[in-house]
């Protein structure tokens, strides 16, 4: 018996490298992958293991810059790192996660064949901005398009409400949310200052990861977020 050759005009599976998979917007962003029939392999990379367990989910310990971290070969990767001065503890500590770790983490994907890269920032991030949270952001962004994608999307939400998927306790934003919530009739609860769930997130990076558009660059902000992830 003879097996049929796969259609030419039929996709490979696409692999995936998430960085970041443990926080609330990665780990929903992992579970939107791993059901995704376009998806042939997701590798996590995070200095824990992942609790999570699929035929298709690699998770792999290590530091993100080391290049043993990636499969042979990688399609798209999505940056999901991130803290808070509060957690982080000083300006410092605070940079080498969102921007160093960003940056190295970039550098390796591309070294592996990456072609796409997303990265989730924030809403106002610039590296001309006065807040030193934002500042970083920003310059983060500015690094990793400097690594050279063919395709770089950045994602910057607003306040994020994680609808309990947080396993750390963050009072600033559950004040933060409460607000916004509050404010929601008011501003509109799509607008690009509305709290957005971290779902509409993952769901909107599945759908620019598939999607990129025509610009080398694109910045999606929450409004945007809100219509690409609708469910």
């Amino acid at each position: 018996m003879t097996t049929t050759p796969p259609s030419p005009t039929t996709p490979s599976p696409v692999c995936c490298l998430v960085a970041g998979g443990s926080g609330a917007v990665g780990a929903r962003l992992l579970q939107d992958l791993l059901v995704d029939d376009r998806v042939g392999r997701v590798a996590a990379v995070g200095r824990r293991a992942l609790a999570a367990r699929h035929a298709r989910l690699v998770s792999v310990v290590a530091d993100l810059s080391d290049a043993a971290v990636c499969p042979d070969e990688v399609d798209v990767a999505f940056c999901c790192l991130g803290t808070t001065m509060r957690q982080a503890g000083s300006r410092e500590a605070f940079r080498a996660v969102d921007h160093d770790a960003v940056v190295a983490f970039a550098e390796a994907a591309k070294r592996h064949g990456a072609k796409r890269f997303l990265l989730v920032t924030s809403l106002g991030a610039d590296a001309l901005a006065k807040s030193f949270y934002l500042r970083t952001k920003g310059e983060a962004e500015d690094a990793v398009e400097r690594v050279g994608f063919s395709s770089f999307v950045v994602v910057r939400p607003s306040l994020l409400d994680p609808g309990g998927a947080r396993r750390d306790r963050r009072p600033g934003e559950a004040l933060g949310l409460s607000v916004m919530r509050a404010l929601g009739p008011v501003i509109g609860r799509q607008s690009r200052w509305a709290a957005i769930p971290v779902d509409v997130v993952a769901r909107a990076l599945v759908r620019l990861a598939f999607d990129p558009g025509a610009a080398r660059r694109r910045i999606v902000l929450s409004d945007e977020l809100h219509r690409l992830g609708a469910a």
